[in-house]
This record gives structure tokens, sequence and C-alpha cells, in this order.
């Protein structure tokens, strides 16, 4: 696997809002937001609102648990400017841990 191009990891419990697709997102020149986290990654009703902000401001989004994570971000293409989004450091923790 390649080393995926991930711009910023960032700790948020809100996930993904306003701040993160206008500032952040625009800010670090991110194209792809990836949501790690294990509830989200099975809530459909949460995807779609955290998907109406990726919509609004021009980015892709993708909702993985930390397994999926760890085991498919070394397939993403190389075009693609990753900005992961963890809701707590434990989830940053167990993605060092993974390897990432």
């Amino acid at each position: 696997m390649s080393s995926p191009n991930i711009l910023l990891t960032r700790i948020d419990n809100r996930l993904v809002h306003g701040q993160v697709g206008v500032t952040w997102t625009s800010t670090i020149g991110a194209n792809l937001l990836v949501v790690v986290d294990d509830v989200v990654a099975n809530d459909d009703i949460q995807q779609k609102l955290m998907g109406i902000t990726a919509e609004t401001y021009g980015f892709g989004i993708r909702f993985f648990t930390v397994e999926k994570t760890i085991n498919v971000i070394g397939k993403a293409a190389p075009h693609q400017k990753i900005f992961l989004i963890c809701r707590t450091p434990q989830t940053v923790r167990k993605l060092v841990e993974g390897g990432i």
C-alpha cells in the first residue's frame, strides 16, 4: 500500500459542521473528508446530515469505522487530499496504532 495524502487529522466531537466545511477544508486544500467514527459509519441519518455540509462546500466525504479506515486508507488515489476527522483522541490513537 502507498502512503495516503493525509493533510490533517482533527479531533472534534461535532465531527462535520460549518467550521470544518468552510475554514479547515478550504484552508488546507482538502478535497476528501474522511469521518472516522464507529457509530456514524453505521448511522445513515448522521451521514446524510454531514453530507449536506460536504455537498454545500464541494468536497467529497466518506464515513468509515476505525478498522475500515486502517484497512483502506492506503488505497486512496494520489489526487485525494484527505482531511481525517475523529470524535475522540482515543480514535486517533487507534489509527496510529494501526499504522496510519
